[in-house]
């Protein structure tokens, strides 16, 4: 009997992205089979539903994660008549088998207000602002033209080869994987009101996205009341993964409810902020990519006591 299943269509977030045979696309709404999809829904503590700190936690054949590293509420500048926030949030994503790899990544936080009488938060800047690359290749390609074939039909079947001078044709590729960002406006009305970042590997190698990025988004605000962050990660992993882990799109995490109340200290993790002069800080300074951390000290020696 011939397969009849359909192909899930590809996310939206990923268009434009050149799917190959052995990947598929999903969203970070997946768990294992048997799994309750809701437990994975990631909720604000109704005792303090401000900023929590873990934005999103997804669990399965591939870790999904993004946590804040730093939160800062000031101003764009000592002179500026606009507020501002900084968030900083690392984005982690771990296979759990070696053979298991994500080969691209589109990361976006959509800002809103949170009543929506109240001014629109405007994405002010990113870092990763245009295209990055990471981890080049060169690979050097030999193609080789040399005889053609020929058929004919009469009374009987004859086939003959034709002698063609040969030649080779040498060509050298590059590769990368990449890291891209920019600010997006929603349902193209302005402000800018999206920040949102893609990763994709290098095609050539197949050694997956980094395991790690940490990125930095500035948004300018017009009053002081309570906004909302929306996470959003989409990814595209290799057929294996698919294979093992179920998929469902299941409810939206919590907004992340952003307070910038004068109580609400500064985190000060990565530096300690100027809260007047916000808008003058370098993004890129504050954000990082790995692919993986070696231990270079892994083998101790242990003497026992007598």
């Amino acid at each position: 009997m011939p397969d009849t299943t359909e192909s899930p269509p590809a996310s939206p977030a990923l268009d434009g992205i050149e799917l190959d045979d052995d990947v598929d696309v999903f969203d970070v709404g997946m768990f294992t089979s048997g799994a309750v999809a809701g437990g994975f829904h990631t909720k604000n503590n109704p005792k303090d539903p401000y900023q929590r700190s873990q934005v999103v936690q997804r669990s399965g054949a591939i870790d999904v994660r993004c946590t804040v590293v730093d939160i800062i509420h000031g101003a764009m500048s000592d002179d500026s008549e606009f507020w501002a926030t900084l968030m900083v949030l690392q984005f982690r994503f771990d296979p759990q088998k070696k053979s298991r790899r994500v080969s691209a990544a589109t990361l976006s936080l959509q800002f809103d207000p949170l009543d929506p009488d109240d001014e629109v938060p405007e994405v002010e800047a990113v870092s990763f602002d245009g295209h990055y690359s990471l981890v080049p290749s060169k690979q050097t390609e030999h193609v080789t033209k040399g005889l053609t074939g020929s058929a004919g039909v009469s009374y009987v079947a004859e086939t003959k080869l034709e002698p063609k001078w040969e030649k080779t044709v040498e060509r050298e590729t590059t590769d990368a994987t990449t890291v891209s960002g920019g600010k997006y406006v929603v349902n193209n009305v302005e402000p800018n009101r999206v920040a949102k970042w893609t990763l994709l590997e290098n095609k050539t190698l197949k050694t997956g996205i980094p395991s790690s990025l940490r990125v930095a988004v500035l948004v300018k605000r017009r009053d002081e009341k309570n906004f909302t962050c929306m996470p959003k990660i989409e990814v595209k992993a290799d057929k294996w993964t698919r294979m093992e882990t179920c998929f469902s799109r299941v409810e939206p995490d919590d907004a992340v409810i952003l307070q910038p109340t004068p109580d609400r200290k500064p985190t000060n993790k990565l530096m300690v902020y100027n809260v007047e002069e916000l808008g003058s800080l370098d993004l890129q300074k504050l954000s990082d990519v790995t692919f993986t951390t070696m231990i270079t000290d892994g083998i101790k020696s242990h003497q026992q006591q007598t």
